[in-house]
Protein backbone atom coordinates (compact mmCIF):
# COMPACT_ATOMS: atom_id res chain seq x y z
CA UNK A 1 0.00 0.00 0.00
CA UNK A 2 3.01 2.33 0.93
CA UNK A 3 4.75 2.48 -2.76
CA UNK A 4 6.37 5.39 -1.74
CA UNK A 5 8.39 4.25 1.18
CA UNK A 6 10.05 0.59 1.37
CA UNK A 7 11.53 1.33 4.75
CA UNK A 8 10.28 0.17 8.14
CA UNK A 9 7.71 2.79 8.42
CA UNK A 10 6.18 1.37 4.98
CA UNK A 11 3.50 -1.69 5.16
CA UNK A 12 4.68 -4.58 4.38
CA UNK A 13 3.64 -6.39 0.88
CA UNK A 14 0.50 -8.54 1.22
CA UNK A 15 1.94 -11.13 -1.57
CA UNK A 16 5.35 -11.36 -0.67
CA UNK A 17 5.84 -14.70 -1.82
CA UNK A 18 4.23 -14.25 -5.39
CA UNK A 19 6.92 -10.97 -5.25
CA UNK A 20 9.85 -13.72 -4.94
CA UNK A 21 8.21 -15.24 -7.92
CA UNK A 22 7.76 -12.80 -10.08
CA UNK A 23 11.14 -11.15 -9.26
CA UNK A 24 12.47 -14.81 -10.60
CA UNK A 25 10.18 -14.71 -13.59
CA UNK A 26 11.55 -11.62 -14.50
CA UNK A 27 15.41 -12.50 -14.30
CA UNK A 28 14.84 -15.91 -16.02
CA UNK A 29 12.86 -13.82 -19.07
CA UNK A 30 16.44 -11.39 -19.55
CA UNK A 31 15.04 -8.76 -17.18
CA UNK A 32 12.28 -8.37 -20.28
CA UNK A 33 9.05 -5.81 -18.95
CA UNK A 34 7.23 -6.88 -22.02
CA UNK A 35 7.01 -10.43 -21.25
CA UNK A 36 6.70 -9.64 -17.62
CA UNK A 37 3.46 -7.61 -18.44
CA UNK A 38 2.24 -10.85 -20.89
CA UNK A 39 2.85 -13.02 -18.39
CA UNK A 40 0.56 -10.89 -15.66
CA UNK A 41 -2.04 -10.28 -18.35
CA UNK A 42 -2.75 -13.42 -19.66
CA UNK A 43 -3.20 -14.90 -15.74
CA UNK A 44 -6.54 -15.84 -14.84
CA UNK A 45 -6.13 -13.47 -11.94
CA UNK A 46 -6.09 -10.32 -14.06
CA UNK A 47 -8.85 -11.60 -16.22
CA UNK A 48 -11.27 -12.08 -13.39
CA UNK A 49 -14.77 -10.04 -13.48
CA UNK A 50 -15.15 -7.08 -11.67
CA UNK A 51 -18.41 -8.48 -10.05
CA UNK A 52 -18.31 -8.76 -5.99
CA UNK A 53 -18.84 -12.93 -6.28
CA UNK A 54 -16.47 -13.39 -3.07
CA UNK A 55 -16.87 -10.43 -1.38
CA UNK A 56 -18.31 -12.29 1.85
CA UNK A 57 -14.82 -14.11 2.25
CA UNK A 58 -12.61 -11.37 0.56
CA UNK A 59 -13.91 -7.69 1.21
CA UNK A 60 -10.76 -5.73 0.68
CA UNK A 61 -10.02 -8.26 -2.23
CA UNK A 62 -6.57 -9.23 -0.81
CA UNK A 63 -6.86 -12.49 -2.16
CA UNK A 64 -7.28 -11.22 -5.48
CA UNK A 65 -10.72 -12.87 -5.67
CA UNK A 66 -12.29 -10.21 -8.21
CA UNK A 67 -11.08 -7.45 -10.82
CA UNK A 68 -11.16 -4.12 -9.07
CA UNK A 69 -13.12 -1.27 -11.04
CA UNK A 70 -10.66 1.04 -12.20
CA UNK A 71 -11.21 4.76 -13.89
CA UNK A 72 -9.12 5.33 -17.02
CA UNK A 73 -6.24 7.98 -15.81
CA UNK A 74 -6.19 11.24 -17.38
CA UNK A 75 -4.19 10.79 -20.58
CA UNK A 76 -6.58 7.46 -21.46
CA UNK A 77 -9.70 9.11 -21.27
CA UNK A 78 -8.27 12.13 -23.64
CA UNK A 79 -7.07 9.63 -26.02
CA UNK A 80 -10.63 7.49 -26.08
CA UNK A 81 -12.03 10.74 -26.98
CA UNK A 82 -10.11 11.27 -29.80
CA UNK A 83 -10.58 7.87 -31.12
CA UNK A 84 -14.20 7.67 -30.64
CA UNK A 85 -13.84 10.95 -32.71
CA UNK A 86 -12.12 9.43 -35.61
CA UNK A 87 -9.42 12.52 -35.20
CA UNK A 88 -6.66 10.79 -33.05
CA UNK A 89 -3.19 11.31 -34.51
CA UNK A 90 -1.51 7.55 -33.48
CA UNK A 91 1.81 9.39 -35.12
CA UNK A 92 4.88 8.52 -32.59
CA UNK A 93 7.79 11.24 -31.70
CA UNK A 94 7.93 14.96 -32.83
CA UNK A 95 7.51 18.09 -30.74
CA UNK A 96 5.04 18.68 -27.98
CA UNK A 97 2.17 20.34 -28.76
CA UNK A 98 1.92 24.04 -27.07
CA UNK A 99 -1.35 23.77 -23.86
CA UNK A 100 -4.02 24.88 -24.89
CA UNK A 101 -4.84 27.98 -23.07
CA UNK A 102 -8.09 29.43 -21.76
CA UNK A 103 -8.55 33.32 -20.65
CA UNK A 104 -9.06 32.33 -17.22
CA UNK A 105 -5.24 31.21 -17.69
CA UNK A 106 -3.23 34.30 -16.74
CA UNK A 107 -0.10 34.88 -14.56
CA UNK A 108 3.25 34.84 -15.03
CA UNK A 109 5.56 33.84 -17.77
CA UNK A 110 1.94 32.84 -19.93
CA UNK A 111 3.09 31.66 -23.32
CA UNK A 112 2.37 34.48 -26.12
CA UNK A 113 0.24 31.91 -28.26
CA UNK A 114 -1.90 28.72 -26.97
CA UNK A 115 -1.96 25.63 -28.55
CA UNK A 116 -4.87 24.41 -30.31
CA UNK A 117 -7.96 22.84 -28.13
CA UNK A 118 -7.54 19.20 -29.17
CA UNK A 119 -3.93 19.32 -29.31
CA UNK A 120 -3.60 18.74 -33.04
CA UNK A 121 -5.13 15.20 -32.21
CA UNK A 122 -1.80 14.41 -30.86
CA UNK A 123 -2.00 11.09 -27.59
CA UNK A 124 -1.59 13.03 -24.65
CA UNK A 125 1.90 11.84 -23.68
CA UNK A 126 2.42 14.38 -26.55
CA UNK A 127 1.07 17.40 -24.92
CA UNK A 128 3.36 19.99 -23.25
CA UNK A 129 3.66 20.25 -19.77
CA UNK A 130 3.50 23.72 -17.88
CA UNK A 131 3.99 23.94 -14.22
CA UNK A 132 1.87 27.11 -14.17
CA UNK A 133 -0.39 26.45 -16.91
CA UNK A 134 -1.12 22.65 -16.36
CA UNK A 135 -3.88 21.25 -18.81
CA UNK A 136 -7.33 21.44 -17.54
CA UNK A 137 -8.46 17.93 -18.02
CA UNK A 138 -5.57 16.30 -17.41
CA UNK A 139 -5.49 18.28 -13.54
CA UNK A 140 -9.62 17.62 -13.31
CA UNK A 141 -8.61 13.42 -13.58
CA UNK A 142 -6.31 13.19 -11.44
CA UNK A 143 -3.01 13.90 -13.29
CA UNK A 144 -0.22 13.89 -10.56
CA UNK A 145 0.80 17.78 -10.65
CA UNK A 146 4.80 18.37 -11.62
CA UNK A 147 5.87 19.75 -8.42
CA UNK A 148 6.93 16.52 -6.59
CA UNK A 149 7.02 12.58 -7.23
CA UNK A 150 4.17 10.47 -6.67
CA UNK A 151 4.36 6.86 -6.28
CA UNK A 152 0.84 5.97 -7.34
CA UNK A 153 -1.50 8.19 -8.71
CA UNK A 154 -5.12 9.89 -6.38
CA UNK A 155 -8.50 8.40 -8.41
CA UNK A 156 -11.09 10.29 -7.17
CA UNK A 157 -14.82 10.80 -7.98
CA UNK A 158 -15.59 14.66 -7.61
CA UNK A 159 -18.49 16.93 -9.49
CA UNK A 160 -16.08 18.71 -11.35
CA UNK A 161 -14.96 15.44 -13.79
CA UNK A 162 -18.71 15.36 -14.60
CA UNK A 163 -19.31 19.07 -15.38
CA UNK A 164 -15.96 18.89 -17.49
CA UNK A 165 -17.53 16.53 -19.61
CA UNK A 166 -20.59 17.96 -19.79
CA UNK A 167 -19.80 21.29 -20.16
CA UNK A 168 -15.59 21.68 -21.85
CA UNK A 169 -15.59 22.63 -25.29
CA UNK A 170 -13.10 20.15 -25.93
CA UNK A 171 -15.51 16.95 -25.51
CA UNK A 172 -18.36 18.95 -27.22
CA UNK A 173 -16.22 19.56 -30.34
CA UNK A 174 -15.07 15.94 -30.30
CA UNK A 175 -18.93 15.02 -29.94
CA UNK A 176 -19.68 17.29 -33.48
CA UNK A 177 -16.72 15.22 -35.00
CA UNK A 178 -18.09 11.93 -34.23
CA UNK A 179 -21.59 12.79 -35.15
CA UNK A 180 -20.33 14.16 -38.86
CA UNK A 181 -18.36 10.87 -38.97
CA UNK A 182 -21.93 8.45 -37.87
CA UNK A 183 -24.10 11.16 -40.76
CA UNK A 184 -21.58 10.71 -43.67
CA UNK A 185 -22.12 7.18 -43.94
CA UNK A 186 -25.22 7.19 -45.19
CA UNK A 187 -25.50 3.63 -45.83
CA UNK A 188 -25.81 2.98 -42.41
CA UNK A 189 -29.54 2.74 -41.09
CA UNK A 190 -30.30 4.44 -37.56
CA UNK A 191 -30.02 1.30 -35.64
CA UNK A 192 -26.56 0.48 -36.98
CA UNK A 193 -25.17 4.28 -36.16
CA UNK A 194 -26.31 3.36 -32.85
CA UNK A 195 -24.02 0.24 -32.98
CA UNK A 196 -21.30 2.02 -34.60
CA UNK A 197 -21.38 4.43 -31.63
CA UNK A 198 -21.62 2.20 -28.67
CA UNK A 199 -17.94 0.20 -30.88
CA UNK A 200 -16.12 3.48 -30.59
CA UNK A 201 -17.36 4.95 -27.46
CA UNK A 202 -17.61 0.98 -25.04
CA UNK A 203 -15.81 -1.09 -27.54
CA UNK A 204 -19.32 -3.72 -27.63
CA UNK A 205 -22.89 -3.78 -29.79
CA UNK A 206 -25.57 -2.33 -27.58
CA UNK A 207 -27.98 -3.87 -26.05
CA UNK A 208 -31.83 -4.22 -27.26
CA UNK A 209 -32.78 -1.92 -24.00
CA UNK A 210 -30.07 0.77 -25.21
CA UNK A 211 -30.95 0.72 -28.80
CA UNK A 212 -34.28 1.35 -27.09
CA UNK A 213 -33.45 4.13 -25.26
CA UNK A 214 -30.83 5.48 -27.92
CA UNK A 215 -33.92 5.35 -30.27
CA UNK A 216 -36.19 7.58 -28.11
CA UNK A 217 -33.39 9.81 -27.58
CA UNK A 218 -32.64 10.66 -30.86
CA UNK A 219 -36.76 10.95 -31.41
CA UNK A 220 -37.27 12.96 -28.17
CA UNK A 221 -33.68 15.53 -29.10
CA UNK A 222 -34.92 15.68 -33.10
CA UNK A 223 -37.63 17.15 -31.30
CA UNK A 224 -36.49 19.81 -29.27
CA UNK A 225 -33.89 20.91 -32.00
CA UNK A 226 -37.00 21.05 -34.57
CA UNK A 227 -38.02 24.16 -33.06
CA UNK A 228 -35.11 25.60 -31.63
CA UNK A 229 -35.12 29.04 -34.11
CA UNK A 230 -31.89 29.75 -32.85
CA UNK A 231 -29.58 26.57 -34.31
CA UNK A 232 -26.84 27.41 -36.12
CA UNK A 233 -26.15 23.58 -37.54
CA UNK A 234 -28.46 20.89 -39.31
CA UNK A 235 -30.51 19.17 -37.64
CA UNK A 236 -29.24 15.87 -37.83
CA UNK A 237 -25.97 16.85 -36.78
CA UNK A 238 -27.39 18.79 -33.81
CA UNK A 239 -29.31 15.39 -32.57
CA UNK A 240 -26.35 12.87 -33.07
CA UNK A 241 -23.88 15.42 -31.47
CA UNK A 242 -25.92 15.49 -28.37
CA UNK A 243 -26.49 11.53 -28.78
CA UNK A 244 -22.52 11.23 -28.61
CA UNK A 245 -22.07 13.95 -26.68
CA UNK A 246 -24.34 11.90 -23.67
CA UNK A 247 -22.52 8.71 -24.66
CA UNK A 248 -19.18 10.19 -23.32
CA UNK A 249 -20.73 11.30 -19.92
CA UNK A 250 -21.53 7.61 -19.58
CA UNK A 251 -19.20 5.63 -16.46
CA UNK A 252 -19.10 2.68 -18.57
CA UNK A 253 -17.01 5.31 -20.85
CA UNK A 254 -14.22 6.13 -18.01
CA UNK A 255 -14.32 3.11 -15.85
CA UNK A 256 -12.98 -0.29 -16.54
CA UNK A 257 -15.73 -2.71 -15.19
Amino acid sequence: ETVDNFGLQGKLPSHPELLDFLSLQFVQSSWSIKTMIRNMVMTETFQRSTLAEGEAKDPDNLYLSRYPVRRLEAEAIRDAVLSASGTLDSTMFGQPVPVHLTPFMQGRGRPGKSGPIDGNGRRSIYLEVRRNFLDRMMTVFDRPTPFTTFGRRDVTNVPAQSLFLMNDPFIASEAGKMAGELLENEALSIEEKLAEAYFRTFSRPPSDEELRKGLAFLKATQSIAANDVEKTEPTDLMVWREYCHALFNMKSFIYLL
